[in-house]
């Protein structure tokens, strides 16, 4: 009996000491990964760090510390890795005091080192690190009178938090166009042009394509003629180009004094016939200039959903506003 025992008493000792050091190796309550917006790579930063809205990162405004992140996309992770050889950062100034593999990302490449500008002293930590189909790069920097609040071990542990999510939303994406969409009259963004503007549907499907649902394109693009008849003819010209749609004719053009303001409105209406289908189609465009500017809304609809989406389409147009 007594040996029997035995085993049962030693295995029951074994798993507490187990759990007892899994508990020490990965406490409860660790920090989350916190995503800068717009992007889709993020780590749990320092204590003292805050994220900075003066760019993609974190920073320490009393210390002067900040954590840069950046995404890298269209080259490989070899061809990125040579942004940041040992000669490259000697030529920026930057003393390397060691380099090796660390586990962010599965096979990320960590360089540490110092260097010095305008007569500061910084630490510097370089992290490049797969990141989905692209890369991460992540720059550390902490001054050296501040390095006591921003030790090496806290910094691995900060990087080595990295952290990759699958898409930024789009309620975030739209967060950061320079307008603001006040009403959405029930359609809904899809897609996030850059930095310039959004594709709103109405529907259950996340589609480009008006010969299924309405579609309606909002953005901001840079210029624009001075003079009103230039300003027609551009508007025109913006509407002729669009879609790749058959036998577009335009069926009204005027200008409008939209919200009692000064500002006029190039209001276009055409119609025209799907590309693939041939079925008919409704467009109207609205291109209000400004300075150096212009706000374009550009709606699209079946024939027999337009009475539907133009009432939409304009509660949207009234709903743009500038993000203040």
């Amino acid at each position: 009996m007594i040996r029997e025992r035995r085993p049962t008493v030693l295995r029951a000792a074994v798993l507490g000491l187990a759990l007892t050091l899994l508990a020490v190796a990965a406490p409860a309550g660790a920090a989350e990964p916190v995503y800068p917006p717009g992007i889709k790579i993020g780590l749990a930063p320092v204590a003292g760090l805050e994220a900075s809205d003066r760019f993609p990162g974190f920073e320490d405004k009393d210390t002067g510390a900040s954590v840069l992140l950046l995404e890298v996309t269209g080259q490989s992770l070899g061809e990125t890795a040579k942004q940041i050889s040992r000669d490259r950062l000697k030529k920026q100034g930057i003393s390397e005091e060691r380099r090796e593999s660390f586990p962010a990302g599965g096979k990320g490449t960590l360089v540490a080192g110092r260097q010095e500008a305008d007569g500061k002293k910084v630490r510097k930590w370089i992290l490049l690190a797969p990141a989905g189909e692209g890369a991460a790069l992540v720059i550390v920097q902490v001054p050296e009178d501040a390095a006591g609040s921003y030790s090496d071990a806290a910094v691995r542990t900060m990087l080595a938090s990295l952290a990759v999510r699958e898409a930024v939303p789009i309620e975030e994406q739209m967060s950061l166009l320079p307008i603001r969409l006040d009403e959405l009259s029930g359609m809904r963004p899809i897609r996030v042009i850059g930095s310039a503007g959004a594709v709103l549907t109405e529907g259950p499907k996340d589609t480009l394509d008006a010969a299924e649902q309405p579609l309606l394109l909002v953005s901001v693009g840079r210029g624009g003629p001075e003079e009103n008849t230039a300003r027609d003819t551009f508007a025109r010209n913006l509407l002729s180009g669009f879609g790749g749609y058959k036998d577009v004719r335009v069926v009204n053009a005027e200008m409008l004094r939209l919200g009692g303001g000064a500002a006029q409105t190039h209001q276009v209406m055409a119609e025209a016939k799907d590309p693939k289908t041939d079925t008919p189609i409704k467009l109207v465009q609205w291109v209000r200039f400004g300075a150096g500017a212009y706000l374009r809304i550009l709606g699209v609809a079946r024939n027999d959903a337009w009475s539907d989406a133009f009432p939409r389409f304009r509660a949207v147009r009234d709903g743009v506003n500038p993000r203040g």
